[in-house]
Order: C-alpha cells, then structure tokens, then sequence
C-alpha cells in the first residue's frame, strides 16, 4: 500500500522547537519546548488524532499559567530523527499523516525516539537504588566511627530539580481520559502521590543531623538513628523507574518478551542487593542503637567477628548469607544460633519463597522452565506458589489473553508466509483495536437486556456524538435509534476507507482520526477529521457511484451506517435529512469543479510532453 503524500498547504511543526519561534523569547522559547508536542513518544499513545493534538495546543495556550509544562512535551521528551530518516524526509517533503508511537514502531518502524528529561532520571534511578542504600547501610550506619555519604549527594540535588519540574507538569488523568493542567489539581494530585516520599527521600540527613549522631552503645538518639534511613523511601519510586523502561522498550519495538524478562531478572538484582543491605544494617540498628549494646558485645552481630573490615568484605559476607537463605541452601559463615539471628533467617528464606513464585509466575520463566521445574513448582508442598501464580494470573487476565492473540497472530503470519508489511499492519490493528486488552464483545452484550444495550452503545458512542454537529439538537430518542445501527471499524494510516467510482451501501461518520479526499483523478481536495461523516452523497440517490476517495491518514475509528438502517432513521427526520442533502451537494459541486481542473492540468500539453507516458496512468494514493 503506498503511502500519502499530502499535496494541501499546511503548517509545519519542526523537530527541534527552537527553529520556528519568532521572536526568540524566554516565553516563546518556554512555550515552545513546554507545549504538547506530536512527537513526543507518549502523545500518539494518548492522542489518537491530530485533531486531538491540535486542540489541546489551543487549550495550553490558552491557559493564565503559560508555564505549565505539558506531559507530551519537549521539556519531558526530545525526539531525535536518524541521519538518513532526515535525509529521506528531506527528499520527499514533509507527510500530513499523523502517526501514534505504537504506528511509528509497527507499522512503517521509520522514526526512533530519544528519551530526554525521563531517560536521565531512568538512568539517576537506576544507580540511586544501588548507591543510597549501600551508602546508608555501609557508610552512615557504620559502627565503628561517624562517615558522611558525599556519594548520594548530587543524586538528591537532582531529586529536587526533579521535583520542581512534577509540581509544574501536567498529568493524563486516566479516570476522565484528559490531560489535567490546571496547577491546583497538578499540586493535589502529586501530593495525593509521591510528594511526600519524594521530599522525605531527598536530603542528606548524615549532613543535617551530624552534630546529634553518635556510635553505637554511647547512648545514641533513637529518632536521629530513624532520620537517617528515611532516604530508603526511594525506593517506593521503583515503579516509576519500571514504567519508563516500558515506554523505552515500547518505542524501540522491543518484544513484550525481553520487557519482562529484564524487568524480572533487574527486580531480582536489586532484592537480593537491598536485602544483602538490610542484612548488615538491621543488627546494628536493632542491637547496637535501640538496645544500646556496643559492638564487642553484640552476639547477634555477624559483622564484628569479620577479620578483614573493608566494605567490600562486608558487603560480600552480607549477600553471601542473603543468597544462600534465599536459596535455602546455608546459612553463610555464621550460623544462626541467637533469637534475633534466627528470625533474620528465616524472614529471609520466607522472602525468597516469594521471589521464587514470583519469577516463576512471570511469563518469560514459565517458557523457559523444564518440565521438571514445573512439576516442581506446582507439587502439593509449593501451595504457596500455585496461589501466587493464580492470583497473578486472574488480575492480568485480559492483558495476558492479548498477549496469546497477538502470538497466534505472529504463528499465523509465519505458516501463511504474509509478508513483514502485512504482518505489522496485523499486530498494529490488533493493538489499537484491543489496547492491549482482549475481550469479546458480542458475547458481554448478548447477555444484556435491550435497554441496557442502548444505553451503554449511547454512552461509548458519547465522544461520536459531541463531535458531529448534525447529531448536537437531536432528541434522545432519535440519537439511540441512530446510535444502536452503528457499526465500529477501525481503518489504519492509508488504507482505503471509500474508493472512487464504487457502488455505495453505507455512509461513515468519523470518531477519531483523519482521512483524506481524493477526486477519481487523485486530486487531494480536503481533509476531514474528529465529528465528520462521509459517504452520505451515494445514499440519497439510488444506484450512485462514489464521487471521490477516503483514504485514512491517521489511525481512523469509523462508524459505519448502512443504506437500510439511513432510511429508518435519517430519512424519515426531515431537518436532519436536509441538513445531511444540503451539505452533500456542496461537496458534489466541489469534487466535480477540482476534478474538472485537475484533468485540465494533467492535459496541458507542456506536462504531456515533459511527463513519462507511463506515470500518467499511475496515481498517488
């Protein structure tokens, strides 16, 4: 299928904000980088139109706090075009279709994007959750003398710029399904969230308290000792640290496959280090601080009966014991023989059974397992992991049957031998039909009564019916005998939704989306988009022909109405009737005078001469 090239005049968003602001001001240039971009990786995941993109431009601009940073922009993500991709962009001028992440990657796998703002802090997390609890553990905590972490301490000044920028960013409120950029509800919301760990977790309290701390045993300030561990709250940002590297596989077209075995193999990593951590310091803390014992009293103590006193001996003794209570294979070098010693084992051992289940729930461990380990795992005295397993499985349900269509989907493409095209168009129309959660329609509505069925296609159909002008003034119980008619289709970027000169049986109206419309010759005469419909010209008069092409630009969500259902419920609503006839004669006249220039201009002897006789046959789309 080839792709369109938009031949309309239109405005052109650069890459790279800073070329087009005239004048060249800090709140031009603010603006610029601060506003919704289309692309940015995040905003064809959320805005499935350009219509979208451009009224929520509107709407920021709008705004009295021009300084709001918009979640889908520059300021958060910058985008990076190949060498060659500019190159071939440059070559054959800039496309009007508008392509969401997931079309970049599937579809045409054209476009590679650079994190910029999350990336770093990707990048800052991910040695964060290393360095603050080695450093709180083996440096702040140290008992035989008073350290400062001088490691950590531009990681929290990094925190701080980090926070400023959430405070002043806006957020996709999944609930209502709109960007919120209002600055009290951005204020609530990340306080309702992570503000507060995130404030707690950045500041270097071994620096603040210094003048309070003391060694264990000389009668030590209990709430200096609990200060000094709160930077351990960081942790609770792990989560947003994974959903970076969802993002960062998803736009670099990585398998769902890899994603969870790295995330799986990375989560194991850092338990086992925060764990080996915790080891060493939950003794010193509960004996040598709370109980007030010095170290050379301390039985419970593993780490002062070590000869070599080195923070990588230690470190390795620490998660020598870890790894071997996880595996249940040892106890290390000490053996447990005090109450408190015995109690750390075994917490560590009933955490590693949980570490077990959960890695052999996940699904790359469930593929890679030997039929041995999984009779293993699901043997009577692993009853603790069946559970595990069950209970992970029910909360995922949808998304993991998804993942099994899109693998039939994948085995299918291979034993019909489709060719790559066709199948990332496959697994791309799939994606945007499901949104990565399968479930069957027909069958959750057939078990509905009547009145409930016309209500719930009224209410998925809501955005339909703000969209399209001619539905606004329509009474309820016009706009539920249209509605229940209706027939969901989903058109990907270039496909042929009408073509020219065909019988026509239906009109469409469009949800989301763009498409284009093209005379027979292949004139480009307009696009339409959000609250359109199309196709209505072959419906008023029996036996008409299409007059122009529909071909969809972006990932187009269609209604589609047929000929028998427009007459029960169009026809016999005179206003709507005429509204609908008056405006299809317009665009009657219109395609028939572009089309008669159009052919003027493909005759005129100065282009029959130049042109190859060959390529006067071929159209554009």
């Amino acid at each position: 299928m080839s792709q369109h090239i938009c031949e309309l005049p239109a405005k052109h968003e650069h890459e790279f904000p800073f070329g087009p602001i005239k004048p060249l001001t800090f709140k031009n240039a603010w603006i610029a980088w601060c506003g919704i971009s289309k692309y940015s990786p995040k905003c064809g995941h959320y805005m499935d139109s350009t219509v979208k993109v451009t009224a929520e431009r509107r709407r920021q601009i709008a705004l009295k706090h021009w300084w709001i940073i918009h979640p889908f922009s520059y300021a958060r993500y910058v985008t990076v075009l190949t060498s060659a991709h500019a190159a071939s962009r440059r070559h054959r001028g800039e496309r009007c279709s508008y392509r969401s992440s997931i079309s970049k990657r599937v579809v045409l796998n054209e476009d590679i994007y650079r994190y910029f703002w999350d990336t770093f802090m990707m990048a800052i997390y991910s040695v964060a959750f290393l360095t603050i609890p080695f450093m709180i553990c083996f440096v702040v905590k140290d008992y035989q003398s008073i350290l400062l972490d001088k490691v950590n301490v531009p990681i929290y000044a990094i925190f701080w710029l980090d926070i400023a920028f959430n405070c002043i960013t806006g957020y996709y409120d999944s609930k209502d399904m709109h960007i919120e950029l209002k600055l009290s509800k951005i204020f609530m919301s990340y306080l309702k969230g992570f503000l507060l760990p995130d404030v707690l977790s950045s500041l270097p309290y071994d620096h603040i308290t210094l003048p309070w701390r003391r060694l264990p045993g000389d009668d030590s300030y209990h709430a200096i000792v609990l200060i000094n561990i709160l930077p351990f709250i960081k942790l609770t940002r792990y989560w947003t640290f994974k959903s970076t590297i969802f993002f960062l596989f998803k736009h670099f077209g990585i398998r769902h496959f890899y994603y969870e075995l790295y995330t799986t193999l990375l989560l194991g990593m850092y338990l086992i280090f925060w764990f080996s951590c915790l080891c060493y310091v939950i003794p010193i803390l509960l004996m040598m601080h709370f109980v007030n014992i010095s170290p050379a009293e301390c039985k419970n103590c593993w780490m002062t009966g070590l000869e070599d006193r080195t923070l990588t001996f230690r470190f390795k003794n620490a998660m020598l014991i870890v790894l071997e209570n996880i595996l249940a294979t040892g106890y290390g070098l000490f053996v447990p023989e005090t109450d408190g010693h015995l109690i750390l084992s075994s917490l560590v051992m009933f955490i590693g059974r949980i570490m077990l289940c959960y890695f052999l729930s996940e699904e790359p461990f469930r593929l890679l397992a030997s039929p041995a380990q999984k009779r293993l795992f699901f043997s009577k005295p692993n009853l603790l992991s069946v559970i595990f397993l069950r209970v992970k499985a029910k909360r995922t349900e949808s998304e993991t049957k998804f993942q099994e269509i899109t693998n039939e989907l994948k085995a299918y493409t291979r034993q019909k031998q489709l060719v790559p095209h066709m199948k990332k168009r496959l697994l791309a129309y799939y994606h945007y039909r499901f949104k990565n959660s399968y479930f069957r329609e027909k069958q959750i509505l057939s078990n509905l009564s009547e009145t409930l069925r016309e209500e719930i296609a009224l209410e998925s159909c809501r955005r339909l019916i703000e969209n399209v002008a001619i539905f606004k003034n329509l009474p309820r119980h016009v706009l539920q005998s249209i509605v229940k008619t209706l027939k969901f289709e989903l058109y990907l970027p270039n496909e042929v939704i009408i073509k020219a000169g065909s019988h026509g049986d239906c009109m469409f109206f469009l949800s989301s989306g763009t498409v284009t419309i093209l005379t027979p010759t292949g004139k480009e005469i307009c696009h339409l988009e959000d609250g359109a419909y199309f196709g209505e010209i072959a419906l008023l008069v029996a036996d008409e022909r299409r007059t122009a092409s529909v071909v969809a630009i972006d990932v187009c969500e269609v209604y589609r109405m047929d000929r028998k259902d427009f007459r029960q419920c169009i026809a016999v609503h005179s206003e709507l009737f005429a509204q609908i006839e008056r405006i299809a004669i317009e665009r009657v006249d219109k395609v028939v005078r572009a089309e008669k220039q159009h052919k003027r201009f493909l005759m005129r002897p100065s282009r029959v001469q130049n042109s190859h006789p060959d390529k006067l046959s071929v159209q554009k789309h």
